[in-house]
């Protein structure tokens, strides 16, 4: 499947090359962000003078990934195109040497003078194997990096965003729960993966939950009542059907299907499952098939 190379509406990346799958990690990609709130890790929008983490997907084909960033949160400036500002000065920033972290992540304090119908804006840029500039906006040698930038809602007395959820027992592989467990290199045969025959087709099924989606404020009845929400689908390997499912507010339906044919060649095939609110909540999983 041939796509749109960038995709996320509040998260936005470095594009990669327009004639590769979009759903296939080739090379180390920036998937997606998660926003916890400290003491509520579920809520995605922090109120001001609260502690949040936003700590973001990086796949990478070999695990693990050696990591180095910079980031920077402030306030968001009103919209002017596509591309995030900085209304003032940031109020926190983070980096990472290469191969200092394994995960890219800043947690910082929302000032407790912020307005709660603002936004919050985090720009950086993500160096696998490499390192930040000391500018924070490019990486060291020929690596190119992925620029990264996240706007996320603050939470007010008539909107509390929360993040969807990926429930363990809701993703499954030929009917049957996939379990989790960590991605392994070279040889995966005997070490509880599941194992599928090289070339075969297969199932996934993600079963979602009504209260994936938040309600909305409704000015008219123009309006949507809730949240829309994506699914997206990542591998290693294999043809996976689509990279995304869109589940509309308005919809009954919260069973997405897609399918999967491995690849004619053995080895570990890691997968990583996307949903997102496009509001800055998001749900991150990852799961691994051994192809015999």
């Amino acid at each position: 499947m041939l796509g749109a190379a960038c995709w996320a509406a509040w998260l936005t990346c470095g594009c990669d090359d327009p004639l590769k799958s979009v759903e296939l990690v080739a090379e180390p990609r920036v998937l997606g962000a998660r926003v916890e709130v400290a003491g509520d890790p579920a809520r995605a929008a922090p109120a001001p003078g609260e502690t949040a983490t936003i700590t973001f997907l990086v796949a990478t084909p070999e695990p693990p990934p050696s990591l180095g960033f910079a980031f920077v949160v402030c306030e968001a400036a009103p919209r002017r195109g596509g591309r995030a500002a900085c209304a003032g000065e940031p109020f926190a920033r983070a980096s990472s040497g290469d191969g200092q972290a394994d995960t890219a992540s800043v947690t910082f304090d929302v000032p407790v003078d912020l307005d709660a119908r603002g936004r919050l804006a985090l720009l950086g840029i993500i160096c696998p194997g490499g390192a930040p500039r000391a500018e924070g906006t490019s990486c060291d040698g020929d690596q190119a990096g992925t620029p990264v930038q996240l706007e996320l809602e603050l939470a007010h007395e008539d909107d509390v965003n929360a993040s969807p959820e990926l429930e363990p027992g809701s993703v499954e592989f030929d009917d049957a729960v996939w379990p989790e467990q960590a991605a392994v290199e070279g040889d995966c045969a005997g070490l509880g993966f599941v194992e599928v025959a090289a070339g075969s087709p297969h199932r996934i099924v993600v079963r979602l939950d009504e209260n994936d989606r938040d309600p909305l404020p409704r000015p008219s009845k123009l309006d949507p009542s809730r949240e829309s929400l994506q699914l997206a689908h990542f591998a290693t390997g294999g043809d996976l059907s689509r990279a995304f499912d869109t589940i509309a507010w308005d919809t009954d339906e919260l069973t997405r299907e897609a399918t999967w044919t491995a690849p004619s060649e053995p080895g570990a095939i890691r997968f990583w499952l996307v949903l997102r609110d496009f509001r800055g909540g998001s749900a991150l999983v990852e799961r691994s098939v051994c192809v015999q």
